[in-house]
């Protein structure tokens, strides 16, 4: 009870600073199951780009995970067809959890922990609806110890 307390106000922490944010044209997050995350499952994401000249659009991914997650690194499978909406493009990221010793590097406290890293820059080629998936690069059939996978999207205002 205590962790789903201390989830759900991290969750709200981030949603009310995003809210506050005007650069930021999509966030969003996919709770994973307290089983684990199944090698063959996608998490999708929807986004709406309405700006009838898209700007330049940086893209990061966002991880809450526990304390019982057993590796240093979570591997991701990204794709998106941000730049055009026919073409597909896949990124391999690699999301480092943890320091050469074993210390947590996101922001938490207790048993939950956030990271986020920047992905990639991208400049939609119009206005649209675009999507984008994730799926687990790692070799476990059930992946333990990750909460949720979110991304953000922000503009670059230059």
């Amino acid at each position: 009870m205590r962790n789903l307390l201390k989830t759900s106000l991290l969750g709200l922490a981030v949603c009310l600073s995003a809210a506050c944010d005007k650069h930021i044209v999509y966030h969003s997050y996919h709770s994973l199951s307290t089983e684990g995350w199944e090698k063959g499952d996608t998490l999708f994401f929807q986004i709406p780009i309405s700006d009838s000249i898209p700007p330049t659009l940086h893209l990061f991914t966002e991880i809450r995970n526990r304390t019982d997650y057993p590796y240093r690194n979570l591997y991701l499978f990204i794709s998106q067809n941000l730049q055009d909406s026919t073409t597909y493009q896949t990124d391999t990221i690699c999301l480092s959890l943890t320091d050469s010793v074993g210390n947590w590097k996101g922001k938490g406290w207790g048993s939950i922990y956030q990271s986020e890293t920047f992905i990639k820059s991208i400049r939609p080629l119009k206005p649209g609806n675009y999507s984008l998936w994730i799926r687990s690069g790692m070799k476990d059939e059930i992946l333990k110890g990750i909460n949720d996978i979110g991304m953000r999207i922000e503009k670059n205002e230059e």
